[in-house]
């Protein structure tokens, strides 16, 4: 550790954003107007279109602001993400970097150089394409969230200037990935995207560990298993938030059927191919918080049955607690729906026999124990209004304990 607020990232890594701006990770949540500009170096992080070299962007000002920063043990001004997660006792991405730099899954051949800083470490997502609409999503990362995006702001409700297709504005050069050793690719749906191909084949994936994000919504065909097959290591992690109508809900356009079938070959992919990892990324919040133990189960029981003995080699996101948008933080939930959740996790943690989810389980006890007030409980519901008429959805025939929880508990 070099200090209490270091994070290696900024010193091997780049995000790019799906509005083709760099960042500092996916976490971060400045960079972008007038007040971040007076506090990293005078200094807007660029489009990635501006670097010569995408290496350049460990030297760009902005970048050795938030380095000396950290360096110096000062808190960053853009990483309130991984602050309220150490503040509510689970791990953040801070500390998850951390601790990868020693796991057998993790990049321990990369860990930075504080002087020399190279860039080992790209998270890229290609733009805005998604075939889904989920609810604690945006247009910035989906294009399929735009005319509810315009239907949120008729009603004078929360809503993002992306109102377009994105696509990165890069023509991408041999030099970008010249000390690539670990790569990280988020969404949109990123296999689904007319990139991928071609963003795929100008790097050479026998060098390097990746890390993908999919919402399982699609049956993968041969052409993406012979190319993921590829790579170094492969962890393929499936956003998966709820079973039947609750995945449903949540991930709008998805059908449950096709979902479980896709896991089930991701499964079987991983079955066959020792360089390839499997996990889950479920992301919990007020809407499927409830339906956690259910959820926990179908898990275990599909890895289970398809891999067997095997079958605690499936990884976890073992604390991914939703932060934002915050109409749909835990915290809104009444205190004796968190009571009543909290007793059942309890149980739960004590019976199950799958330790990354009785890991993942212990960390929403804590995570409930450290609750905050919350401030933003009516844009849940007036959101929640617009979008279940707009998307022909009911919270309460799809997710019947959320309702209770909401709208029943809460007026008593």
């Amino acid at each position: 550790m070099i200090s209490p607020t270091f994070c290696p990232l900024p010193f091997n890594h780049i995000f790019i954003h799906p509005t083709s701006r760099a960042g500092v990770c996916c976490a971060y949540s400045r960079g972008y107007n007038d007040k971040d500009k007076t506090q990293h170096g005078g200094k807007f992080l660029p489009l990635i279109g501006e670097y010569d070299n995408l290496e350049d962007h460990l030297k760009h000002p902005y970048i050795k602001d938030v380095q000396q920063k950290m360096l110096a043990g000062e808190k960053v001004f853009g990483c309130d993400r991984c602050y309220f997660e150490e503040e509510h006792g689970i791990q953040s991405l801070r500390q998850k970097e951390l601790e990868q730099l020693n796991s057998p899954w993790g990049y321990d051949s990369i860990i930075p150089n504080l002087t020399n800083p190279k860039l080992n470490y790209i998270e890229v997502t290609f733009g805005n394409f998604c075939n889904l609409a989920c609810r604690t999503c945006n247009s910035e990362l989906s294009h399929s969230w735009i005319e509810d995006n315009e239907l949120l702001k008729q009603h004078g409700l929360k809503s993002y200037s992306t109102t377009e297709r994105l696509n990165l504005g890069r023509d991408w050069k041999e030099d970008d990935f010249k000390d690539l050793e670990y790569l990280k690719i988020s969404g949109g749906e990123p296999m689904l995207h007319t990139d991928w191909f071609k963003f795929i084949d100008k790097i050479e994936p026998s060098n390097i560990e990746m890390f993908i994000f999919t919402n399982a919504s699609w049956i993968p065909k041969q052409r993406h298993l012979d190319i993921l097959q590829k790579f170094k290591r492969c962890q393929i992690f499936l956003s998966i938030d709820g079973t039947g109508t609750v995945q449903e809900y949540m991930r709008h356009n998805s059908n449950w059927d096709i979902t479980e079938k896709a896991t089930h070959d991701w499964l079987e992919f991983m079955r066959y191919n020792d360089n390839i990892q499997i996990s889950w990324a479920p992301t919990w919040s007020l809407m499927n918080v409830n339906y956690f133990i259910e959820t926990c189960k179908w898990w275990n029981d599909i890895t289970s049955k398809i891999l067997g003995d095997t079958a605690s080699h499936c990884g976890l996101i073992k604390t991914n607690f939703l932060y934002g948008p915050d109409e749909y933080q835990i915290a809104h939930l009444p205190k004796t729906n968190l009571l009543q959740i909290k007793n059942d996790l309890i149980i739960y943690a004590a019976e199950t026999s799958h330790n990354e989810i009785r890991i993942m389980t212990e960390s929403l006890i804590t995570f409930i124990d450290n609750i905050k007030g919350s401030t933003h409980k009516e844009e849940y519901y007036n959101i929640t209004k617009v979008l279940d008429k707009s998307r022909n959805q009911s919270t309460e025939q799809m997710m019947p304990k959320t309702y209770k929880a909401m709208y029943i508990e809460t007026i008593l």
